[in-house]
């Protein structure tokens, strides 16, 4: 038994296996590639070519690593714009997600026994998860920090003295020369393998981590308080930042190691006072630590408030059909941008103290000298170039450590965010996959007094969705801890909602049970307790087969419809030909360009409701399963398919098998074998229809107002001779009869309902508080695969060949291949950048750099001057030539306070350009990022539906979180740091140029050499980077596409088929990701080789020009010499990466400048007065419409006129035009001919906000947004709290929202999880009420909910819109039976237009053949009087029933 708060997750004494969900490789192959060693074999000096082939990169050896051969390939097809996927290669299997994933979560088990998922370090489960690893990092960087002392101190200390000596040996210096060229290939090498493997280690953890935290999504028992949002931004940002750590974290670790003997030998060089510029070197560290808890503290918040800015724009991507037709983009955009804008100015302030660390890392030198040089000076001590200069060189090598410490704080800051985010995602409960079989072998679902539960929205719960908000109009706390509630270890309770008690349910093998209940009974509940999707309170489960699960909002894979159905089974004609036509589906394929191998959009954006239900229907259908649980699949469906579904699929096609059907359509209950009816989530009958029907009142009462429904249109109810509905005294029921005086509308609540609604008795019971499951969320990213690629096995229907199916496949593809740039990236998106920051502000932070490089450059030639000039005296030797020798101390210069004064004016000069600097950068960096955002995310949400129909969410997502966080953070930090170091080479070089004019030329040589390198190395990195945006999109999809349909995918048992296909996804991102990278290190290692030739040249020439030139610029020479080796480095490093970054600029910039926008939404003196309309009149002429170009017409040559305040019935088969309708009249697609004009104005000379502003819709798809009920009614704060009631208790949901603990202010998680669909439909309707418009669209309004409550629910729509226009949308014919005419749509046409009664009298009409499908009485219609049937009719063609079979969809 499960009590709350029990944990099922790794507590037990047996941790689960890490391959739980994926089988675990064969043995040998994971001891192959799961050796601590077999990675680093490409290390070892000597090595044959493997003769097995591994992959590119492990396939080399020692210096094909280091210099990256096996890359060369790729550059040269980059540099030709030859490079595709196919060159790539795959990837290596000790990276593979599945290896990794597995031994990640092996050492988390290993940890969470020995220690408690509470108590569980992440670092530590990282830090052994790479320990060797990061053992031989720490050791290669110690050796290149070893090198580069040697080469910085004694190498430049016995260089500087062979200068200024009289008399030198020649081979001394030769020496020299060749030690340091040793030196610096093997500092080189060291630098390289601790990049390479720390690269290496960090692809490594970063496969880990997601394929760990995916595993771990299949497992979970909820989303609790998270959101797919969060989860996606988990896997996209979180495992990235600690991928980045590993990276780097080889050089970490290092600098108090290096730090004691640099102090020792500068002291050994220059006495005490070189303690001084140590100290004012060391001092920035805790500076820099101060400023790094600065920027984690405000980087965290930013992290909080992007994700929630995320998530918001996720919603509002999801549900941007409803925000167009509500017009309401403008308030939620304005709503995001006032998270974007708070965002910013955090983003700001951390970018600027950020700056700081870096200008004052880059000035430290310099100052440092200053100071003590002064200092030294002033107190009597003379000062030599020997060493000035090697101290120069000292504080340089003191300055490289620290400049590595606020990038590694930052990182290690992020890290343990993001490890923190993680655990809370890993010490979630997990759902109980133990299965118990049944004690009868003839039954198929036994459970036994069992009680079941959600998990509840705790307090911290509701209060983190009450800030967000909050946040979202301006009000997040930056303190705010994010809240993770989990039962572990009996430490934390679980608050829960108890939805279904004492149920006692037993279930035979082959029998159909059908399960009917009011709105929010717990008739989903009871599917969700059978898939063990609930909690077990108390009692027990026991299920014998598997399972085959319809959802009652279908989950559609963007994939072709033919994909979605097999769902990763084999293709069989004959068993699929049977599965389509059970599911009334041959005519609609048909209708699709490319048939069955037409690809279905995200949300099933361009199926129907009817036909995303029936591909679900197919799917479990085709599934072949035991036992299949299908939650209320006919209410999406029209009265005639919804029939042959049941004679057909059901009770043919699935006879014999265990059917549990949840169903409002009440007349199909006397076919089921069973009937279970539920109430306030207990078993209030069970037994056969006959049998309930004599001995449960209640349930005989159900079933005879659906029957009276049925027989009566005019308003007269039946009631059972026990029930008197003149009892009714309540104010709810005076409103209903009083709408049915004055309409012809028939109203048949039950007493039993109304008393439970106006007494609250359902109080006692509340589901609305549920935290999310995971049943169904709406699909939002999904990748589609390069299906023109796929050949399936087996034609279908009558496609014989290849050739023919891949022509269906392009004909059916709906979402447009994701854009790629070639080249190099144009020079007009670095100009929208400069333009976003502002062409003033660029100049500024230009001539600021400019100053600050200049000023340290005339400090280091000052110096030399200084101690060139040595007391003031000079002496020339050597016949007169410019070689003079410095004679006396530095000392006894009569001027040294004016020396001093201005080599410490130079210092004050640097410290104050920082501060402008920083400033004017953060400032411009920022306005561009900002500006980009606000441009790329106002022409996303202006653009028309046609593009959200056919670019996967996913990729729209893609830019407004990776792609933005690149602007935000990547290029203002590397193009800080390139020009930072770009302003220091030129530099470098012009003072080699002053000091040897001869030697620019061996410089131009080799810069030539440079350039050349560079502009290979750019062509690879950058199409690599765009591969990898690429790529990130599928895997990326993926997981969301997951997380909607969690519950499908659990029922069908296809965890391990989802696993599989996302390790393909991550492995193809992990090898391109890993390469994009290896492409900076081909670069990165040429270049190094060509700054050590300058750097030993240089002092090669120095060495042999001893004697002709000063000692002072002798030592200036070398000193920049040694620094274009650093500069030129990291500069070819920082500029790949700075235009790798402005890729992303690259992307949005392709959403500003080329999405087709919307029309206007406002037309100057075009646009009407505030009361238009003020009747309602729509008019139609030879109106035809099309989803977008070169697709069929939906809509044809539709012609009718609709008058003020008329009620209209919308019927027709699945897909015949009638939500198209509505999308035209709302305008979401425009007209290709004809027009639509209401109160006389033509639509489409108005603009959108005008139109749209003034019309209503209630969806078929109920959408709710996360945050409150209040904010869900009113978004916008336009409405009275006395308003929303008043409006809850018109659509009857008024006592279960009382019932809430926080009432209006009470919790709504991602997509109304929390709330029943029947609920959410009535929410909808609520806030349409609000809305009060003179038009009102209702599409499928009702569809979720029960008769009884739908007939509660007409009355109220038929009251509050008495003076309104609506057209009515439905499936239920009963629904339009009162309206005052009916259109009939067929294949797009109006087909019929009359009164329900001209309709009915008329036999040949498809009305009449509807509504005799639908098992409706329709004497009394066809006895009204004959006035009101229009001659017209007699001449209408004979309309058979065979003419509205399914196939006619």
């Amino acid at each position: 038994m499960d009590q709350p708060g029990n944990g099922r997750h790794l507590e037990n004494n047996k941790p689960k296996s890490a391959a739980i969900l994926v089988e675990p490789p064969p043995t040998e192959y994971a001891q192959k590639h799961s050796s601590k060693f077999a990675a680093l074999k490409p290390f070892i000096p000597f090595r044959p070519k493997p003769k097995v082939p591994v992959s590119p990169y492990d396939d080399v050896g020692f210096f094909g690593t280091m210099f990256s051969t096996f890359i060369t390939r790729l550059v040269w097809k980059a540099f030709k714009k030859k490079l595709t996927f196919s060159d790539i290669g795959t990837a290596s299997p000790y990276d593979s997600i599945e290896v990794n994933a597995n031994r990640l979560y092996q050492i988390w088990t290993e940890e969470v026994t020995r220690r408690g998922a509470q108590d569980v370090s992440m670092l530590r489960v990282f830090w052994r998860f790479l320990r060797t690893r990061m053992i031989v990092t720490m050791a290669t960087g110690l050796l290149f920090f070893v090198t580069f002392f040697v080469i910085s101190t004694f190498f430049v200390q016995r260089l500087l003295e062979h200068t200024a000596a009289t008399d030198p040996s020649l081979w001394t210096g030769i020496t020299l020369v060749a030690g340091m060229f040793f030196l610096e290939v093997t500092r080189s090498f060291a630098f390289r393998s601790t990049t390479l493997v720390g690269l290496r280690s960090g692809t490594k953890v970063i496969a880990a981590t997601i394929g760990m935290g995916y595993q771990k999504v299949m497992r979970l028992q909820g989303l609790k308080d998270k959101t797919v949002g969060e989860l996606v931004n988990l896997f996209v940002t979180d495992s990235f930042r600690i991928g980045n750590l590993v990276t780097d974290v080889g050089f970490m670790f290092v600098f108090p190691i290096m730090i004691f003997p640099l102090i020792g030998y500068a002291v050994y060089i220059m006495g005490p006072w070189a303690l001084l510029g140590i100290g004012v070197t060391i001092l920035m560290l805790p500076i820099e630590f101060l400023l790094g808890l600065k920027i984690m503290k405000l980087r965290k918040t930013c992290v909080k408030i992007a994700d929630e800015r995320v998530r918001m724009t996720s919603e509002m991507l999801n549900s941007v059909k409803l925000i167009k037709m509500y017009a309401w983009e403008k308030p939620f955009i304005r709503r995001v941008e006032k998270l974007r804008a708070r965002e910013t100015k955090l983003l700001q302030f951390s970018g600027f103290l950020q700056s700081v660390m870096i200008a004052m890392l880059s000035t430290v030198v310099p100052i440092a000298s200053v100071i003590t040089f002064s200092a030294h000076v002033m107190t009597g001590n003379d000062l030599t170039a020997t060493q000035a200069f090697t101290m120069v060189s000292c504080f340089h090598l003191l300055s490289l450590m620290l400049m590595l410490t606020p990038e590694l704080i930052r990182l290690l800051a992020e890290c343990v965010i993001s490890a923190r985010r993680l655990k809370s995602l890993m010490v979630m409960e997990e759902r109980d996959t133990a299965s118990r079989l049944p004690d009868d072998k003839k039954t198929a679902i036994d459970i036994k007094l069992a009680t079941f539960a959600w998990d509840a929205l705790d307090k911290a719960g509701e209060e983190k969705r009450q800030k967000e908000t909050k946040a979202e109009t301006g009000a997040v706390e930056e303190d705010s801890e994010p809240t993770t509630v989990a039962a572990q270890d009996g430490q934390t309770e679980v608050k829960l909602i108890q939805t279904l008690l004492d149920v006692n349910l037993t279930i035979m093998k082959g029998t159909l049970l059908g399960v009917c209940g009011s709105v929010g009974a717990g008739k989903s509940s009871l599917i969700s307790a059978i898939l063990k999707e609930m909690r077990v309170v108390k009692g027990e489960v026991a299920v014998d087969g598997g399972i085959a699960y319809v959802a009652q909002q279908a989950w559609i894979q963007n994939a072709t419809v033919r994909d979605n159905i097999l769902l990763g089974k084999p293709f069989d004609s004959s068993k699929y030909e049977m599965t389509v036509q059970a599911c009334c589906l041959r005519q609609d394929f048909e209708q699709l360009p490319g048939v069955d191998m037409t690809e279905i959009g995200e949300r099933g954006i361009n199926l129907s409701g009817g036909q995303k239900q029936r591909v679900s229907l197919s799917r479990a259908l085709y599934a072949d399963k035991d036992i299949y649980l299908l939650d209320d699949p006919l209410s999406a469906v029209d009265a005639h398919v919804g029939e042959h579904i049941f004679r057909h699929y059901i009770k043919k096609m699935l006879r014999g098998k265990t059917v549990v059907l949840i169903t409002h359509q009440l007349q199909y209950l006397s076919d089921c074998d069973e009937v279970l009816l539920l109430k306030d989530g207990r078993i209030a009958g069970k037994g056969t229809h006959s049998r309930l029907m004599t001995i449960n009142a209640e349930y005989a009462e159900m079933i005879q107002n659906y029957l009276d429904e049925s027989d009566d249109g005019d308003g007269e109810v039946k009631e059972p001779a026990s029930v008197s509905s003149r009892s009714l005294n309540a104010s709810k029921r005076q409103r209903s009869t009083e709408s049915t005086n004055c309409q012809k509308f028939s109203i048949h609540a039950t007493p039993r309902l109304v008393r439970r609604r106006l007494n609250g008795k359902e109080n006692a019971v509340s589901p609305l508080q549920r935290a999310s499951s995971i049943r169904y969320h709406h699909p939002v990213p999904s990748f589609t695969s390069n299906t023109t690629n796929i050949l399936l096995e087996q034609p279908g229907f009558e496609i014989d060949e290849h050739q023919e199916q891949e022509k269906a496949l392009k004909a059916g593809n709906l979402t447009q291949k994701e854009e790629i740039e070639t080249g190099k990236v144009k020079l007009a998106n670095y100009t929208t950048y400069i333009q976003s920051s502002g062409i003033l502000n660029t100049t500024a932070v230009l001539l600021v750099f400019t100053l600050n490089t200049a000023t340290v450059v005339f400090s280091n030639f000052w110096l030399s001057n200084w101690i060139e000039q040595g007391d003031g005296k000079q002496d020339n030797v050597n016949g007169g030539n410019s070689t003079g020798t410095v004679t006396g101390s530095m000392a006894d210069n009569p001027d040294v306070v004016f020396y001093v004064s201005v080599f410490g004016g130079t210092a004050v000069l640097m410290l104050l350009l920082v501060v402008i600097k920083s400033w004017l950068f953060s400032k411009a960096t920022l306005a561009a990022s900002y500006h980009l955002y606000r441009k790329v995310f106002q022409s996303v949400f202006r653009s028309s539906m046609s593009f959200f129909d056919t670019t996967p969410t996913g990729r729209i997502i893609n830019r407004f979180s990776k792609d933005t966080d690149n602007v935000d953070v990547a290029i203002p930090l590397n193009v800080n740091i390139l020009i930072t170091n770009l302003w220091n080479t030129v530099a470098a070089f012009v003072a080699i140029g002053v000091v040897l004019p001869s030697f620019l030329v061996a410089v131009a040589v080799l810069l030539t050499l440079f350039c050349a390198l560079y502009y290979l190395f750019q062509a690879i990195i950058r199409e690599l980077r765009r591969f990898e945006n690429i790529l990130r999109t599928p895997w990326l999809c993926h997981v969301t596409e997951t997380l909607n349909g969690l519950t499908t995918i659990h029922a069908f048992n296809m965890d391990s088929d989802f696993i599989r296909k996302f390790n393909r996804l991550m492995d193809d991102y992990t090898n391109i990701h890993y390469l994009a990278h290896m492409g900076g290190n081909w670069a990165a290692s040429r270049v190094e080789m060509i700054a050590l030739v300058i750097s030993v040249l240089m002092t090669l020439t120095v060495v042999l020009l001893q004697g002709t030139i000063p000692a002072t610029q002798a030592g200036l020479a070398i000193t920049y010499a040694f620094q274009v080796t650093g500069f030129l480095q990291f500069m070819t490093m920082d500029a790949a990466n700075a235009q790798a970054a402005f890729t992303s600029v690259e992307r949005l910039r392709y959403y500003i400048t080329n999405l087709t926008a919307e029309a206007p939404d406002v037309i100057e003196d075009r646009d009407h007065e505030a009361d238009w309309p003020s009747h309602g009149e729509i008019q139609l002429h030879n109106l035809s419409v099309r989803y977008r170009e070169n697709l069929p017409l939906v809509l044809k040559s539709i012609s009718c006129n609709i008058r003020s305040r008329e009620k209209i019935g919308i019927v027709g088969r699945t897909g015949s035009g009638k939500s198209s309708l509505g999308v035209a009249i709302f305008r979401l697609v425009e007209a290709a001919e004809g027009t639509i004009n209401i109160d006389g104005v033509d639509i489409s000379k108005i603009g959108l906000s005008a139109l749209r502003s003034k019309l209503s819709i209630i969806p078929q798809d109920p959408v709710l947004f996360v945050g409150t009920v209040r904010y869900n009614l009113d978004p916008f704060s336009q409405y009275s709290d006395d308003q929303i009631w008043k409006a809850l208790e018109r659509v009857y949901m008024d006592d279960a929202i009382r019932a809430l603990d926080f009432k209006l202010n009470s919790a709504v998680v991602e997509n109304g999880e929390n709330f029943s669909v029947g609920e959410r439909q009535l929410m909808c309707m609520a806030r349409a009420l609000l809305r009060n418009s003179k038009i009102l669209i209702l599409d499928e309004a009702t569809a979720a909910i029960d008769s009884e409550t739908d007939n509660l629910i007409q009355t109220t729509i038929h009251e509050a819109f008495e003076d309104c226009t609506m057209l009515t949308i439905a499936h239920r014919l009963n629904t339009v039976m009162t309206s005052d005419r009916v259109m009939v749509m067929d294949d797009g046409q109006l087909s019929e237009f009359d009164t329900p009664r001209a309709l009915l009298a008329n036999k040949s009409s498809r009305f009449a053949a509807m509504v005799k499908a639908a098992g409706i009485d329709v004497t009394k219609y066809i006895t009204m009087e004959t006035d009101d049937v229009p001659a017209a009719e007699e001449n209408s063609p004979h309309v058979s029933e065979t003419d509205v079979e399914c196939t006619k969809l």
